[in-house]
């Protein structure tokens, strides 16, 4: 009786031992394939906080609250509202919840109230998605 117990114990220890080795290393290649998918995107977004802080205008974004952006901004408007939006598939990883709550808090910085000059600095997003980068380079091994 003795031995049937023990066999039992050890099948089920071993099995149950091997479920858990199974979930944490199928979370740790799900989060790499997560952040090798998030890659591409965030060094685009980045290349375009880049491209516009070459210029020193560029580094703050200015709109009348409650009216369309200008032409010249509505470009990387729409690049940068759609970036923010898609952030969410990837909210499973840390450095993606950090990097979305510092966008959006920046840009709920300041007066919103309608027909007012909102002038927003971009050069904390800038730096969070910097951030960010260099988070998925050392997560990433590249």
């Amino acid at each position: 009786m003795q031995l049937a117990i023990g066999i039992m114990a050890s099948v089920i220890g071993g099995g149950l031992a091997g479920a858990c080795v199974s979930v944490f290393f199928n979370r740790l290649f799900h989060w790499r394939e997560l952040r090798t998918k998030l890659y591409p995107v965030l060094s685009n977004m980045y290349s375009a906080y880049v491209i516009r802080m070459e210029n020193p205008e560029g580094r703050y974004w200015t709109t009348i609250v409650g009216n369309i952006p200008s032409p010249e901004d509505n470009d990387f408007v729409d690049h940068r509202s759609s970036f923010v939006s898609d952030l969410v598939q990837y909210n499973e990883l840390k450095e993606v919840r950090v990097l979305r709550k510092q966008l959006l808090d920046n840009a709920m910085s300041g007066n919103h109230n309608r027909g007012e000059v909102a002038k927003l600095d971009l050069a904390p997003e800038a730096a969070a998605l910097d951030a960010c980068l260099i988070t998925l380079h050392k997560k990433l091994k590249i």
